[in-house]
């Protein structure tokens, strides 16, 4: 048996609670590159949300490029788009591999599991937008500190809220 197939067939395994937690981490690992590539590429191309003093605004005046400014409003319009695109795309692909990985399907017909998946994980991406918003808007937050914020409140809820309420245990 290949080093790849015994890997996979270990990373297959569902019924330990302490590797299933450290799996969901490295599966969220991979939707949190996803979610953060597609965000920073749309709030620093598409569609602007970036501002002097971000710490990703300093690396890429570092390396010569430019930022375009935006008023407050148009800023929180954007991000508010940019995180509805980043949410779908980084659920598709933490949804398969979650159930490829970390959580045992069955619980609910398919559906119904995939329904769940996204509503549980739309209530957590509201709220933490939400306050996301509020901690940009009200309190003057670069979004990469917000983004830091609104990820360690989703992994949390979204595992709790994935593990007891979608799937199996």
């Amino acid at each position: 048996m290949s080093p790849l197939t015994r890997l996979h067939d270990y990373l297959s395994r569902k019924d330990c609670p302490y590797t299933q937690f450290v799996k969901y981490v490295g599966t969220g690992v991979i939707a949190v590159v996803v979610d953060s590539f597609i965000f920073y590429l749309m709030a620093w191309l598409v569609l602007p949300c970036l501002k002097s003093g971000d710490p990703v605004v300093s690396i890429l005046e570092m390396l010569g490029f430019a930022i375009q400014p935006v008023d407050p409003d148009t800023l929180i319009r954007n991000f508010w788009i940019i995180k509805v695109c980043c949410f779908i795309a980084a659920n598709v692909a933490v949804y398969i591999l979650n159930i490829l990985y970390v959580f045992e399907s069955g619980r609910h017909k398919r559906h119904h599991e995939v329904m769940l998946f996204f509503l549980i994980s739309l209530g957590v991406f509201l709220v933490g937008t939400w306050v996301g918003s509020i901690l940009i808007g009200e309190f003057g937050w670069h979004i990469t500190y917000t983004y830091i914020v609104m990820l360690t409140v989703s992994v949390l809820a979204n595992y709790s809220l994935r593990k007891f309420v979608v799937f199996k245990r």
